[in-house]
């Protein structure tokens, strides 16, 4: 563990700065300095600037999604070619075709796990400062970046619904407080589970949709949050703050996701497609155009107009070649 924490050290002082620079922004625009709200706030406010940093992450990863998804009929068909045969050269043929796929299409399986992978770190330098902070406010841990002895004695004091930061299930007494950590618990578990719902239901091409593999993503939608559960309870309340907020901009980022970046062929593209006709037509007519249907029956009646004067020409060729003969 001393190898782990040497390495976060540096993110750990990165974090610091950023909750000092978070609360002295917020007591400018009047918040209480000191212990309160404004520390919380500040907490929770780590996850805009994460995030925000991480969108060109996420934009990849929605490629990645897409290109997968897309991909997952000739994926299929190169492990139903294969099916059945284990050995070694048939297994290697399989490897080979499907990293020639993934080359051709541009598709990375991993490029979904790279905003987790990159938040993770993070997650774990803030579990560590704020499990720090009853040392560094007892000066037994040396400081934070900026966080000294009296500004951990403001965090650890601070509350939000009740509950101090430094609190966890286990520590308090008090009915409230664990009705407010487990309220917060519940809020993360949720959001969690209706995006991962979202992603699966409504952001998987039907094809997925009908393969074995989709029941074991079906029954990962609820492994996570029984994880979130069991690890609610331990976790310090700054940490479930953080986490919680995450969680919520990972729900309305997915609901984003769906309305206009939806994977092909799934449910949401569908409900896209049939919003973008409808406001094709309503621009259409905004412009006094003929709506998209008229259109196709326009160029179906020309189509019909034109293939009846091709056969007219036609028969008229045959009765001259007829008459000359």
């Amino acid at each position: 563990m001393s190898i782990v924490n040497t390495m976060l050290q540096p993110l750990e002082w990165l974090i610091a700065q950023l909750l000092i620079l978070g609360h002295r922004m917020l007591t400018a625009i009047g918040m209480p300095d000191g212990a309160g709200l404004a520390w919380c706030l500040a907490i929770m406010g780590l996850v805009l600037v994460i995030r925000i940093c991480l969108l060109p992450l996420f934009v990849r990863q929605i490629q990645s999604m897409r290109r997968m998804q897309a991909i997952q009929p000739q994926l299929q068909r190169i492990q139903r070619k294969y099916a059945g045969r284990k050995d070694p050269r048939s297994q290697e043929a399989l490897q080979r075709e499907t990293m020639a796929l993934y080359r051709r299409e541009g598709a990375n399986p991993m490029g979904s796990c790279l905003p987790a992978l990159v938040q993770m770190p993070v997650l774990c330098s803030l579990f560590s400062m704020l499990q720090r902070l009853s040392r560094i406010a007892d000066g037994t841990s040396p400081a934070i970046g900026g966080i000294d002895r009296p500004i951990a004695v403001d965090i650890e004091a601070s509350r939000f619904l009740g509950v101090r930061v430094a609190d966890t299930f286990m520590s308090v007494d008090g009915v409230s407080e664990r009705l407010a950590i487990g309220a917060i618990v519940a809020v993360m578990c949720a959001a969690l589970v209706i995006m991962q719902w979202l992603l699966t239901h409504r952001n998987t091409s039907r094809t997925i949709m009908e393969s074995p593999q989709f029941r074991m993503q079906q029954t990962m939608v609820f492994v996570f949050p029984v994880i979130y559960i069991f690890s609610g309870v331990t976790l310090p309340f700054g940490v479930l703050l953080y986490w919680v907020t995450n969680n919520l901009w990972n729900l309305m980022q997915t609901v984003a996701q769906l309305r206009w970046f939806p994977n092909p062929g799934s449910v949401a593209d569908e409900r896209k497609s049939v919003r973008d006709h409808a406001r094709e037509n309503r621009r259409r007519r905004a412009a006094g155009m003929p709506s998209l249907e008229e259109e196709a029956v326009e160029a179906a009646r020309r189509s019909a107009n034109d293939r009846r004067a091709r056969e007219s020409r036609a028969r008229r060729h045959r009765s001259t070649v007829v008459t000359s003969d």
